[in-house]
């Protein structure tokens, strides 16, 4: 068993919106991210399915398909190659659970070995 443990530093995405990588291998990667109020993330896909809970507040996610606000406490499932674009349009700092898989090569750079290792 190998774990992550959530830390105090985050790697800035761009203006407003943080992530931090936690566990990951070849087949699946978790990421946390925090997006400030009034920011977002703009549209873009990937090859990489992508689903995930918001753990704290609310983001508004919008596709080709429409939109739709997430609350904390509900899932998300995009499809590979879905184009998609995350805005928090609160006044309160949202929090959400990202699972990629596989993981994203692109953010292997960014990840780190676990604090622990059973």
């Amino acid at each position: 068993m190998r774990v992550w443990k959530l830390r105090n530093d985050w790697d800035v995405l761009r203006p407003g919106v943080y992530r931090q990588m936690l566990s990951f291998d070849e087949n699946i990667m978790l990421m946390i991210v925090k997006i400030h109020p009034g920011a977002c993330v703009p549209k873009h896909s990937h090859s990489n399915l992508q689903t995930g809970v918001v753990i704290k507040g609310k983001l508004l996610f919008r596709t080709d398909r429409g939109e739709m606000e997430i609350s904390e406490g509900w899932s998300y499932y995009i499809e590979p190659n879905e184009s998609h674009e995350v805005y928090n349009t609160t006044d309160r700092e949202a929090v959400a659970l990202d699972i990629f898989m596989p993981k994203r090569d692109d953010y292997t750079p960014y990840t780190r070995p676990p604090d622990v290792s059973l």
